[in-house]
């Protein structure tokens, strides 16, 4: 047997990984940190470096692109989940959108879990610890000004990237009675919003490289099959070591950090004897420490993804004209301008959320709250990954529940840790998330077809192959049955050990010292926005507990 110590080991280095690593080892060098990663380090390929690669990366080696069991609310289809096997994580795979929730978004977890460091104020000095906003000093209550990941809005990302189609698309919304919201990363996501990326001129600014990293012993290609955890003479259970599949120890002399996300980290709690005790005795794990939780309450932004066909592709408003062939600022991020946020009527919200009540499925009234944004809508100047051509004809929106109700599992299904666990994300399963995201599909319609503003430019919607075209003409029914046939994730998932029923509130697994969870399976409910935002800030967060306890 191969046994290593180290004073912190960090299983996952993804997003949250690397930016608690760098700061254990910032914090005092003399501290051997170590990082664990399942993936290779891939900083020297090429596909990792800018936009145009970020199409090419899901689905290859870097993606551990998992499988949903059949959901039975999109017509039985099976959905590939991406995430990042890589270091960096799935930093190295998204497509740079950076948009934290609302500040109510967040109350609600402070809320929840009876905690206000949680909460937008709580969570906001480490949100802003992570960045260097572009327009720092416009709002420099709310946005950073020093810290690793530069964030900038597209519009001034570049003098030259101005897109053909910013100024009809903000018109069209405003025809249906939006408002801009020039601070729309400030706690309050309604609105026409410029949208943010952290590009940064052009190239990614992956967690690994934005994080200084250079004191801390970084294992790739470290897949773990389990957490050593002993019980002492009064029966208390500690974590102590960390199980490689290929036979490896590593020895923690202070605690294991498990940040391997969303669907690792509860299948390696599970192989670890931390879970629901039927399923690990029924698979032959010995429980350690019960907890039916683990594993519960996954959640993820569903969406419905359209294309949209243009009246003059000889315009260059879209991806793949001649026009964007021979500017290069259109390519430094993702074709975007807005990011636009809205609520859902109360006359249609009230009846589903009371529905999904009286159904045990959901009891969340906190969204009838009329300040909240429960659906966000981008129009991109691309088709890329549709199954037409890139050639400047089509521009594509997606329409996404901010606020999931909808709640699945991840359940392991052998003892053996190269088995994928049971994924089953229950999409669209609540009334409430059916009657938001129909409204949803509803108003980008008439935005891109009923307005004069969008109308010179919008021909009609390109329905996928033997599927009618969505138009104004179009009932719930036609759109339901559009979402349930192609409905994809946003590969957001969030959930599966919250805080709360698996975590405590400084991220301490209930009944386990020396172990903690710090990545997006601790959310206790769902944040609007874009999750890297929102993650980066919870990291910074959790180092700092962290380091409280030395």
């Amino acid at each position: 047997m191969n046994t290593t110590g180290a004073d912190y080991i960090v299983v996952g280095g993804g997003l949250t990984g690397c930016v608690i690593a760098s700061r254990l080892a910032e914090n005092d060098p003399a501290l051997h940190v170590l990082l664990l990663e399942a993936g290779d380090d891939a900083s020297k390929n090429p596909l990792t470096k800018d936009f145009g690669g970020a199409f090419a990366l899901a689905g290859t080696d870097l993606d551990y692109c998992y499988k949903t069991t059949p959901q039975r609310n999109t017509e039985g289809r099976v959905h590939s989940i991406s995430a990042g096997k890589v270091l960096g994580g799935s930093s190295i795979l998204n497509y740079g959108g950076w948009a934290r929730g609302d500040a109510s978004d967040y109350d609600q977890w402070a809320k929840v879990v009876k905690d206000k460091r949680w909460s937008y104020t709580g969570l906001l000095p480490y949100m802003k610890k992570a960045e260097n906003h572009f327009d720092a000093t416009g709002n420099p209550e709310h946005r950073g000004s020093n810290g690793p990941i530069n964030v900038t809005s597209v519009f001034d990302s570049d003098p030259k990237r101005r897109y053909g189609l910013r100024e009809p698309i903000k018109a069209a919304w405003e025809e249906l009675g939006l408002a801009l919201n020039p601070h729309g990363d400030c706690g309050s996501l309604k609105g026409i919003c410029d949208f943010l990326e952290n590009w940064h001129h052009g190239e990614r600014q992956p967690s690994n490289l934005a994080y200084d990293l250079s004191n801390v012993d970084v294992i790739p290609n470290a897949t773990v099959h389990k957490i050593g955890i002993t019980r002492d003479e009064g029966g208390n259970l500690h974590a102590s070591t960390v199980i490689l599949t290929d036979g490896r120890h590593f020895e923690a002399r202070k605690e294991i950090v498990l940040t391997a996300g969303t669907i690792k980290t509860p299948q390696i709690l599970m192989l670890s004897g931390v879970g629901p005790a039927p399923l690990l005795s029924r698979l032959g794990i010995p429980v350690l420490a019960d907890n039916p939780e683990v594993g519960q309450n996954y959640f993820d932004h569903f969406a419905l993804f359209q294309l949209w066909k243009l009246r003059n592709p000889e315009r260059g408003l879209s991806m793949g004209s001649p026009q964007w062939d021979n500017n290069p600022a259109f390519s430094k991020g993702l074709p975007c301008d807005w990011a636009v946020n809205e609520g859902i009527p109360p006359d249609l919200l009230l009846p589903a959320v009371q529905a999904d009540a009286k159904n045990g499925k959901m009891s969340d009234r906190s969204l009838l709250d009329t300040n909240r944004a429960l659906v966000e809508t981008m129009v991109v100047y691309s088709p890329a990954g549709a199954p037409v051509p890139v050639d400047g004809s089509y521009i594509a929106t997606s329409v996404m529940l901010l606020l999931p109700t909808s709640r699945g599992s991840v359940e392991i299904v052998s003892s053996s840790p190269t088995d994928p666990p049971a994924i089953d994300p229950n999409f669209y399963d609540t009334e409430t998330d059916r009657v938001a995201l129909i409204h949803g599909v509803r108003r980008a319609i008439e935005a891109l077809l009923e307005t004069s503003a969008a109308k010179p430019y919008i021909a009609c919607e390109q329905a996928p192959p033997g599927m009618p075209s969505l138009n104004a003409g179009s009932t719930d029914a036609d759109i339901d049955a559009r979402i349930r046939a192609a409905g994809l994730s946003h590969a957001h998932g969030a959930g599966t050990a919250s805080m709360g029923r698996v975590v405590d509130t400084e991220m301490r697994v209930y009944g386990v010292a020396g172990l903690r969870v710090a990545d997006a399976s601790v959310l206790p409910v769902a944040v609007g926005g874009h999750p890297q935002a929102t993650l980066y800030g919870l990291a910074e967060q959790a180092a700092e507990l962290i380091l409280r306890d030395v």
